[in-house]
């Protein structure tokens, strides 16, 4: 068994800039297994706290996925309009560079991208800032380098090291609609954020059918209140800096808030934390909240959308795609394609909701409390590979692909 109840990391380094004087933190939840793994964020007033938190979470994401791996985060306090941004990020994940090379895994977060880690991984003589997996997992550099290479080639409307997450995402939407018997052509989602985890999202509910009548950006909302789709396409085509196109004809601009007025099936956090509050919750028309970003609904809120009945997808499980994929990417004993690995996102997220929820209405508790009781009965495994099978022939991840395929095409 695992214990994902600690109250304090087993690590937490503190970094102090030797030029401009901010702070940074990375944060390793515990040492269960060999590898840990999760983003870096440039935010400004983030905090130790903060980052610890994060890292928590990113433990269960692990647990919940079934990875043999623990959660970890870090960042800076500092201000990612700054023009001195990208050298800052650089000094700070320099001086944590021992820990990429050996244990942590990390990926990008809060206002960090993957091509921005990957000039910093050049800068330091890295491979990749997944370094560690290579060390963990038992690949020489010419298999490492190939799987990696993977994460570069085109998926959906990005690649796929930025699509994953919200393909991720979307299959918890997909989960979610299956549960309340719901056809995807028949269901009405509204997204708060634009940015590359909403947009993913977004590109694969309406490839799927899914009517999204409401989008949110950081600046106003777009909102069919027709319960017409909106035109997704050409939005994702025409978005710049996580905004929407303030030319479609297919919504109505309105107050960025007017999205948690949206009656509709699903309500989809993607942006920001703390985006539901309790005010939020008290007035939420919709049947589920599934959350991609982050700490985006507050435990007050939590309980009251549970005391409304609202079925909630906490980000510890619609947030795990990423995590996900490393899996499909790193776990099969061949090459995996770029098909192979989002078969196998979608098919485990979708598994994962359903689970959840079977578990959450057994015990009468809600999602959250299902899939940490879940995580908790999780064993542990020290000293072994954290992707694929125990054993050493790696099977698993290729019959689960094949195993899944008719599910994810419907």
């Amino acid at each position: 068994m695992t214990n994902t109840t600690q109250e304090q990391p087993d690590l937490v380094i503190e970094y102090v800039d030797p030029e401009e004087g901010f702070k940074g933190w990375l944060a390793i939840d515990c040492f269960d297994h060999e590898l840990c793994a999760g983003g870096v964020r440039v935010q400004k007033g983030l905090t130790r706290e903060r980052i610890e938190s994060l890292a928590s979470t990113m433990t269960l994401k692990m647990r919940i996925a079934g990875i043999r791996a623990d959660g970890a985060k870090c960042g800076i306090d500092y201000d990612p309009a700054s023009p001195g941004k990208h050298e800052a990020l650089f000094r700070f994940i320099r001086a944590i560079r021992p820990y990429i090379c050996t244990r942590y895994s990390m990926g990008p977060d809060m206002n960090t991208t993957m091509q921005e880690l990957d000039s910093i991984a050049g800068r330091l003589s890295l491979p990749s800032m997944k370094a560690a997996v290579a060390h963990t997992q038992g690949f020489n550099s010419v298999e490492f380098i190939q799987r990696i290479k993977t994460l570069v080639q085109p998926a959906g409307c990005d690649n796929l090291g930025r699509f994953r997450a919200g393909l991720g995402l979307a299959a918890a939407c997909f989960g979610v609609l299956e549960h309340l018997d719901i056809h995807n052509h028949a269901a009405t989602v509204a997204m708060q954020g634009f940015g590359g985890l909403a947009s993913g999202a977004a590109y694969c509910l309406n490839k799927k059918g899914v009517n999204i009548i409401a989008i949110a950006d950081r600046e106003k909302s777009l909102i069919n209140r027709g319960k017409s789709p909106l035109n997704v396409d050409r939005l994702l085509q025409k978005t710049s800096d996580g905004l929407i196109p303030d030319d479609d004809t297919t919504g109505v601009y309105e107050n960025r808030n007017e999205i948690y007025n949206v009656s509709c099936d699903i309500f989809v956090p993607a942006a920001i934390e703390k985006a539901i509050t309790a005010k939020e919750a008290s007035v939420l028309q919709v049947k589920a909240v599934v959350c991609g970003a982050n700490l985006a609904v507050t435990s007050e809120a939590e309980k009251i959308l549970h005391q409304r009945g609202i079925l909630l997808i906490p980000d510890l499980i619609a947030g795990c795609g990423g995590s996900l994929s490393m899996e499909g990417l790193f776990g099969p004993s061949f090459q995996p394609s770029v098909q192979d690995v989002l078969l196998f996102v979608e098919s485990k997220m979708r598994q994962i909701v359903k689970t959840t929820i079977k578990r959450s209405q057994a015990d009468a508790i809600p999602v959250r409390e299902a899939a940490i009781k879940i995580c908790n009965e999780r064993s542990v495994y020290p000293g072994t590979k954290p992707y694929g099978p125990l054993d050493a022939c790696n099977t698993f991840v290729h019959d689960q692909i094949g195993s899944f395929q008719s599910m994810a095409a419907n």
